[in-house]
């Protein structure tokens, strides 16, 4: 299993890597990165770390041929949103990384349809949604279920604020959240559980979550340190590569191009989806609520602007 990460020596790409060889996921590990000393002291540690753990992984950094029989590629090269509102100021969500960190995906998705045609491609750098389908439209633009974008931090954190409200731990809470990976984002409140159960949720309170949830980006913001949530997004793009390498048909959230589910085409939302070997095996439907539709609806035209402008872009 050969597994590649753009962006490897960035705060989110050296996490995934660190935990992708802490669970021994890979037999070879392809690094890139434009800042080489950082990538070389990177990949240093990372084999010590492998050495400490008894486990036996190849790492090597490299650049476009060396992606060559990649069976996963990780895109977290980017401009960050907390470091592009520290050093640009103008900068207050994911979608206004778009034309910078289009032009990075622009020159290495062509890069994978010429030298890994058959990989998995997790699309980390944001916003993740909209450069999925970028990446996916300018790397092959046929086979959708190869292309996915991260977006497990927003259903975390949905699990989290529930737990909090209802007095209960987030591990024993069951909640997804579905449509863009920003603002608009949907909480799924009809069909939450815990412990397994429906759970009763007052209006009051689901505007608090929704306003929690989708405020936790600019609070991070507002604290001016020029790192992101790297942690949990190596934790939680694991999880996926684990679904992949594993074949383990895991329901997971992630940013997909909808072949006709909820009755969307031609766009990239997050959805449930089920991972395995080859990327998508199957998008999850839930039952919706009236609200929850038109809620998703305005979401998904939220990110079709977006999408517009990549096309326009790629075209151009």
């Amino acid at each position: 299993m050969k597994i590649s990460i753009i962006g490897a020596a960035g705060c989110v790409g050296s996490s995934i890597a660190f935990n992708i060889v802490r669970q021994k996921l890979a037999d070879e590990l392809m690094v890139a990165d434009i800042r080489k000393d950082w990538l070389e002291h990177h990949a240093i540690d990372f084999l010590d770390a492998a050495a400490a753990s008894r486990i036996d992984i190849r790492v090597d950094m490299g650049w476009y041929k060396d992606l060559s029989d990649s069976d996963i590629v990780i895109m977290a090269a980017g401009i960050g949103v907390t470091v592009g509102a520290r050093t640009r100021g103008d900068v207050t969500s994911r979608q206004h990384l778009l034309p910078a960190n289009l032009e990075i995906v622009r020159e290495w998705a062509p890069q994978f349809a010429r030298y890994c045609p058959q990989a998995v491609v997790i699309m980390v750098t944001n916003p993740a949604d909209v450069l999925n389908y970028g990446a996916w439209l300018m790397g092959d633009g046929k086979n959708r279920g190869r292309f996915l974008g991260y977006a497990i931090n927003d259903t975390t954190r949905f699990q989290m604020a529930l737990g909090e409200t209802l007095s209960v731990s987030p591990s024993r809470v069951h909640a997804f959240v579905i449509g863009e990976h920003g603002g608009s984002m949907v909480p799924l409140f009809s069909s939450a559980r815990v412990d397994g159960k429906p759970v009763n949720i007052t209006e009051d309170i689901r505007a608090k979550i929704r306003s929690r949830t989708a405020d936790y980006l600019p609070n991070m913001l507002r604290l001016n340190v020029p790192r992101t949530s790297a942690w949990l997004t190596g934790v939680g793009v694991v999880q996926m590569v684990n679904a992949i390498v594993n074949d383990t048909c895991d329901v997971i959230p992630c940013c997909v191009i909808p072949g006709g589910e909820y009755g969307f085409k031609d766009t990239s939302i997050t959805l449930q989806v089920a991972l395995g070997k080859k990327g998508v095996k199957k998008i999850i439907e839930l039952n919706l609520n009236a609200e929850e539709k038109t809620l998703l609806a305005a979401s998904v035209a939220t990110v079709q602007k977006s999408i517009d402008f990549v096309k326009e872009q790629i075209k151009g």
